[in-house]
């Protein structure tokens, strides 16, 4: 057995808790919060609509575009945004944060930078810099995985 595999995936699982914190803290979890955050700062509090560019959140979240979709149902099931189809171009559909998604948002948002506040203290601004890195770039190298196996499923 490898030790430095193993301790990798026991620290990939331990980082899941660590995700989960700010989920669990939060009233909607952090993909959520993301892309509510993504429409609210948009759209701004008094926008009757905004078009979400879904291919600029994919790659903001690293996430594909129906986890972008799956995401977006739920955030409109739990009436923190509205979907209607936009009146300039009805091609398109105009997202908007509704009351209680602002205020969700906000909670969410304010809550989430307390438990940051407290990790990045304990955990020091240089090593959560250089975790930073390290995490980019095994996103990048996850990435080009994700590339190399879409290309030979071509061939």
């Amino acid at each position: 057995m490898n030790s430095t595999r193993d301790e990798f995936i026991y620290s990939l699982m331990g980082f899941k808790k660590a995700m989960a914190i700010f989920s669990s803290e939060c009233e909607i979890h952090m993909s959520e919060l993301a892309i509510l955050k993504t429409i609210i700062d948009n759209c701004g509090s008094k926008c009757t609509g905004a078009n979400l560019d879904v291919q600029d959140v994919q790659n903001k979240l690293q996430i594909t575009k129906p986890a972008v979709s799956y995401i977006l149902n739920s955030l409109e099931k739990k009436n923190y945004i509205k979907r209607e189809i936009d009146a300039k171009d009805r091609r398109k559909l105009s997202i908007y944060a509704t009351p209680k998604g602002q205020t969700a948002a906000a909670e969410s948002d304010k809550t989430f930078n307390q438990t940051w506040d407290t990790l990045l203290e304990r955990f020091g601004e240089e090593d959560m810099l250089c975790l930073i890195e390290l995490l980019n770039r095994l996103n990048d190298i996850c990435a080009d995985f994700d590339q190399d196996r879409l290309c030979n499923k071509k061939d």
